[in-house]
């Protein structure tokens, strides 16, 4: 088992990597005395496939299992809300609550809020079953809900007791959500690890057969990354951690323009890495030979570079996006494989004729 530290200055916690690590979360709990009534907060697909192994580590004299539609509807208001009544009904006099928050990146996202505003915050941990969300969304204590208006609009920097990533959950993701977390896998390369971009492209055979040793390799060095970037700025405020929304900005106004159906998180990423890439390219941030070697990757790993989209309608919804700011925009632009950079206040004119060129190209 790998134990990776997220030494942050309040609420510091680990990441635990290993095959088969449930069995150790009910000792970890009772250890750190962190409640006696867990809420396991669980999609239904993950439910359906892993019922037993749940009923199994988890005595139901300890712990309620309450099942949430499967992907982004479950971050909504109306399951919010019905999370929360449920967890008052079982919330009595002599009972201390927790959360499990067992599944994709929705999952967490969901059971980390409910955490953060219930009683004003109670103990929670992850245990992530997607690829995405074990080396990107359950790290770094970021929780939310969506509106119709705009992705992840609401919500807390509220981190977790313990993160447990088993790989194993991999083994039963269906390629396009294996996929998915490749996009943010590609994103750590492009950011920080150029190296690590390269271990990418010349092993993606192991890593698509899902190789084990590749595999536990693969989200050991992302989570590592990012615990990292958190460590230094855990709420976004000194500048180093935005790096993380490489391709985001983009990725959340198609999401929010497609009403969170089309296009998975991942797909969003791949393509917002491409427009930041080209965007970067448009203002002479970094050279061609970069852009076409991103386009390469995704498409190694078959995921879209391209999408028809209305570029004013996505410009709108771009508008809402939270790096967007009296009319002027911050975004993550590449300098070349392995290194970004911040740059605020790029006219929305910009974005604007970039989306156009964007559509066009494509």
């Amino acid at each position: 088992m790998e134990i990776i530290k997220v030494g942050l200055k309040e609420n510091s916690h680990n990441i635990y990597i290993g095959y088969n690590i449930l069995k150790n979360i009910p000792s970890y709990i009772k250890e750190n005395n962190l409640g006696n009534l867990g809420l396991i907060i669980t999609s239904r697909k993950v439910y359906s496939l892993y019922r037993d192994l749940i009923k199994r580590t988890f005595k139901a004299n300890s712990y309620k299992i309450i099942c949430v539609p499967n992907g982004e509807e479950a971050k909504s208001k109306k399951w919010l809300f019905e999370v929360i009544a449920k967890i008052i009904k079982l919330d009595t006099w002599n009972r201390k609550v927790f959360v499990i928050c067992l599944g994709g990146g929705t999952v967490g996202d969901l059971g980390g809020f409910v955490a953060s505003i219930y009683k004003r915050g109670i103990p929670y941990i992850q245990v992530p079953t997607t690829l995405l969300s074990q080396i990107d969304a359950s790290i770094g204590g970021k929780t939310a809900i969506d509106l119709k208006e705009a992705k992840n609009i609401l919500g807390t920097f509220y981190q977790p007791k313990a993160i447990f990533i088993d790989p194993s959950f991999i083994r039963t993701l269906p390629k396009r959500k294996f996929k998915e977390g490749m996009a943010e896998a590609i994103k750590y390369g492009v950011i920080k690890k150029r190296k690590f971009f390269y271990f990418l492209r010349d092993n993606y055979k192991k890593i698509t057969a899902l190789s084990p040793d590749y595999l536990l390799k693969l989200i050991y060095l992302c989570a590592r990354q990012k615990a990292h970037i958190v460590k230094k700025d855990e709420k976004e405020k000194k500048g180093i951690r935005t790096i993380l929304n490489f391709g985001h900005t983009f990725a959340h106004a198609v999401e929010t323009f497609t009403r969170y159906k089309k296009l998975s998180h991942g797909e969003a990423v791949a393509l917002g890495m491409v427009y930041a890439a080209q965007l970067s390219l448009l203002l002479g941030k970094c050279a061609r030979q970069d852009l076409e070697q991103i386009k390469n990757i995704i498409k190694l790993y078959g995921l879209p570079s391209k999408i028809a989209f209305d570029h004013t309608t996505l410009c709108r919804a771009m508008s809402y996006d939270k790096k967007f700011i009296s009319g002027r925009i911050r975004m993550v632009l590449l300098r070349k494989i392995g290194e970004v950079e911040v740059v605020e206040g790029i006219s929305f004119k910009i974005i604007r004729k970039s989306m156009e060129k964007f559509a066009a190209v494509h």
